[in-house]
């Protein structure tokens, strides 16, 4: 029986008004999240606190000037812990329909076919709950060189018969440049580096 995922979102301290939206736009996206004030706990109490909770994962953001710099995606309870530098995010497009009543998105994998890409697609995955066959919005994580576009949409059907889909930009949506996995969870003492990304190799094509 798989389980159900239960994602808290955090970020640096004393974030900008910028990098709070950001996290609540993403708690749109993810279902079952929740975002958590960091305050003063550093990482090891927060990952307890998160443990305490039954958190499946956790999401860390951080920024600079303003803008969201870094994604650290740790899965619970054991790791692996990922690092994404972050580029063009973009926010939500307001429009007259209400996100947190829409059911689980449906997860699209694109392009994400080495071995490597293989493990952020399964990772990715994990952190939705099965849709259901109503659902109307559609979350994809598409491969492109060594980045990951994630883009959020919602569909509906034209046509007399419905056959034809017209599809909504929603948001965020951003660029995700994966650069180190730790074998663990952030903030331990001993940091197993399994992979990290060198200017000199290109993992994406292993």
């Amino acid at each position: 029986m798989l389980k159900i995922p239960r994602i808290f979102l955090s970020t640096s301290r004393f974030p900008s008004s910028s990098l709070i939206k950001f996290v609540k736009e993403l708690c749109l996206v993810f279902p079952n999240s929740k975002k958590i004030n960091r305050g003063g706990k550093f990482l090891p109490s927060l990952v307890s606190f998160c443990l305490f909770n039954q958190a499946t994962d956790i999401l860390f953001l951080y920024e600079n000037r303003g803008k969201p710099t870094t994604l650290v995606l740790v899965h619970l309870p054991n790791g692996p812990s990922i690092f994404f530098g972050l580029s063009n995010v973009t926010f939500h497009i307001k429009k007259k329909i209400n996100l947190k009543k829409m059911s689980s998105p449906h997860v699209i994998i694109d392009n994400l076919d080495s071995d490597l890409g293989k493990r952020f697609g399964k990772i990715f995955a994990s952190l939705f709950p099965q849709p259901s066959s109503k659902s109307t919005r559609v979350v994809t994580f598409s491969g492109r060189g060594k980045s990951i576009i994630l883009s959020h949409h919602w569909f509906e059907k034209e046509g007399v018969s419905n056959k034809n889909l017209l599809l909504h930009r929603l948001g965020p949506n951003f660029c995700m440049h994966p650069f180190k996995i730790i074998l663990g969870v952030i903030g331990e003492k001993e940091e197993k580096i399994e992979w990290t990304l060198t200017p000199f190799i290109n993992s994406f094509k292993k």
